[in-house]
C-alpha cells in the first residue's frame, strides 16, 4: 500500500505541471512540450557556477545584443540547459524582438542530435 502512495503521489506531482515537459514519440523523433526561461549562451557560460541566480536578472535586452544573440540560445528548464541548434536560435531571436514577447516561455522542440530544433515558441 506504502508503494502505491508513493507512485500516486509522483504520478500526481509530475501530470500537475510542476514538471511540464511531456514527449510525443513518432517518425522516431520526441517531440516535447517544455517551459522555462530563454537565456543566450554567451551569458549561460558566463555565469555557469550561478545560472539559477542569473537567470532571474537577466533581461531580454541583454539576450538580444549582437554577441549574445549570435552565441545561439538555450532553455534553461529546472536546473538544465536545453541547447537549441542555430535555425532554432534564429526563431527564438525573432521571437525575443517581438514587443510582447519575454524570455519566460513554453516551447514545443524536437531533439536533434545533441540540441533541440524548435517547433514552436509563446510566452508562458
Amino acid at each position: 500500500m506504502k508503494q502505491f502512495i508513493v507512485i500516486f503521489a509522483a504520478l500526481l506531482f509530475f501530470s500537475t505541471g510542476i514538471v511540464a515537459m511531456e514527449e510525443k514519440k513518432g517518425g522516431g523523433s520526441e517531440t516535447m512540450i517544455i517551459s522555462g526561461t530563454i537565456i543566450d549562451n554567451m551569458c549561460a557560460g558566463a555565469n555557469k557556477d550561478t545560472i539559477a541566480k542569473f537567470i532571474t536578472t537577466h533581461t531580454k535586452e541583454c539576450a538580444l545584443k549582437p554577441n549574445c544573440a549570435a552565441s545561439g540560445y538555450s532553455l534553461y528548464h529546472y536546473g538544465s540547459l536545453i541547447p537549441f541548434d542555430g535555425p532554432s536560435s534564429k526563431k527564438i531571436e525573432q521571437f525575443l524582438k517581438q514587443k510582447d514577447s519575454n524570455l519566460t516561455v513554453t516551447v514545443v522542440a524536437r531533439k536533434a542530435g545533441d540540441k533541440y530544433s524548435l517547433v514552436s515558441i509563446k510566452n508562458k
